[in-house]
């Protein structure tokens, strides 16, 4: 069995300052997994015009004193692309899981 963290805490206490975020750059935001091993998140565009994955990483990174990664996202299935963000304490660190947007 694993030693006990805290991702579980710190998932519970970030998910409405990260919801937040998300949705002011036309993003639903949903929790998957077990947050066993790290916060597993979806992040769905809900608006026509959702900004690029990059600037909510960007915004991610000034607000909670983060690191996702600055180079290129991890690709996934279906076109969904993930990034992994490193909190800047504990054990915490976020997988935040782009679907496509349809750019029209």
């Amino acid at each position: 069995m694993k030693p006990a963290n805290y991702g579980p805490f710190y998932a519970a206490g970030l998910y409405p300052k990260l919801a937040e975020v998300f949705r002011s750059h036309g993003y639903a935001l949903a929790v998957h997994g077990s947050l066993a091993n790290d916060f597993d998140l979806i992040a769905v565009p809900w608006v026509e015009n959702a900004s690029d994955p990059q600037a909510v990483a960007d915004e991610c990174n000034a607000k909670f004193a983060a690191n996702f990664s600055k180079t290129d996202p991890c690709k996934k299935p279906h076109g969904r692309i993930a990034y992994k963000l490193n909190l800047s304490f504990a054990d915490c660190s976020l997988d935040v899981s782009f679907t496509p947007r349809e750019i029209r």
